[in-house]
């Protein structure tokens, strides 16, 4: 099975699904990334600034982003990794170029940076809006803050000067749009169910100030992994037909592609069933010991709704009244349909959570 784009070298991530580094980079990479990250701050903050939206400032402090990050990305490069022994864990991986193994702080820059770098240098191109461009912009400034941590010893391994080739920059079709935006999706999965994992931990210690704080940083991850599903999404319906939805399906792959089995999700879908099953407080009674804890765990949550509510969106602009490419009966309904008792279920699950909890109850035959 070939990748969708096979220009596009193989993207590797950890196999222990961590995407923080223990170390802190080496000074150059440490300096640029330091750099990346204020650049990515002013574009966040013109991407909010109600004044600005339109103006050429904000176009000045994408590109100023666009390049700090490329620089970085560029900067991160160690020896390329020899992956054609890596075998794809899921047929997934092997569609979008993907594969896992054990990776040390260097390598999980490098290969983290430049996820980023291709996603924001697609993004000045993109049809997305304001917030959901915002979304992905303030989780780049959260990844990249967990790959150079306060108060850790220096790596050894981390290159002083690019160890490997400049990363590839693709091209600006849908299919390689659909791709690269995938990559950065997959990573911010990783980061959410990390995130949520860590929360967890911190409220069984007892520490509300670091449970609110892993929180809320699941948060942003989720919901700029929603905002990168709808970036991978910026295309027509003929578009998506013609040129993405068949190579997702026979003959093209051996079997039809589900998000469903894609693990870096399963990860994070894992970690909000832990959430969901272990923590079962009403939002009253968190809030009683401390309301800001309360209020972020209710934001997670009313996150995750959100995120299957626009997959729906996005589902019914590409795929109309189809079934899914995973149903081989037709009649068993619309992958709109599909999505919407997904999305009733999770409610369901959450209702008694939340703050102002989804009165609408699923009903079965």
């Amino acid at each position: 099975m070939s990748a969708a784009c096979p220009d596009l070298p193989l993207v590797v991530l950890p196999a222990n699904n961590s995407v923080r580094a223990a170390l802190r980079p080496a000074e150059p990479v440490e300096t640029a990334l330091r750099t990346a990250v204020t650049a990515l701050e002013t574009l966040h903050r013109g991407l909010l600034n109600p004044r600005g939206a339109r103006t050429e400032a904000l176009s000045e402090a994408l590109e100023t982003a666009t390049l700090a990050t490329a620089r970085l990305a560029e900067l991160s490069q160690v020896e390329p990794m020899d992956a054609t022994a890596l075998v794809p864990i899921v047929p997934n991986h092997a569609y979008f170029g993907v594969r896992t193994t054990g990776l040390d702080d260097a390598r999980l820059v490098s290969e983290t940076t430049v996820v980023i770098a291709r996603t924001l240098a697609d993004l000045r191109i993109a049809r997305l809006s304001l917030n959901q461009q915002a979304a992905e912009v303030l989780a780049m400034i959260q990844v990249l803050r967990g790959l150079a941590p306060q108060d850790a010893e220096r790596d050894p391994a981390s290159p002083a000067t690019p160890a490997g080739p400049a990363p590839v920059v693709p091209g600006q079709d849908e299919l390689t749009r659909w791709v690269i935006t995938h990559h950065f999706y997959f990573v911010l999965n990783l980061a959410a169910a990390e995130s949520v994992t860590r929360a967890l931990a911190l409220h069984r210690e007892g520490e509300a100030d670091g449970t609110r704080d892993a929180l809320r940083e699941a948060t942003t991850y989720v919901r700029a992994f929603t905002a990168a599903m709808m970036h991978s999404g910026d295309m027509s319906a003929p578009c998506y037909d013609a040129e993405v939805r068949p190579t997702m399906s026979p003959p093209a792959v051996p079997a039809a592609l589900t998000g469903r089995t894609q693990p870096e999700h399963k990860a994070f879908r894992k970690a909000m069933r832990t959430l969901a099953r272990t923590w079962t407080d009403s939002f009253d009674k968190v809030a009683a010991d401390s309301p800001d804890v309360a209020l972020a765990r209710d934001a997670l949550l009313e996150a995750d709704l959100q995120d299957i509510e626009q997959h729906v969106t996005i589902t019914a602009a590409l795929v109309g009244d189809e079934s899914s490419i995973i149903q081989a009966d037709a009649a068993a309904g619309s992958a709109i349909a599909m999505l919407r008792t997904m999305r009733h279920t999770r409610a369901e699950q959450y209702r008694p959570l939340m703050r102002f909890g989804d009165n609408v109850t699923l009903i079965t035959d």
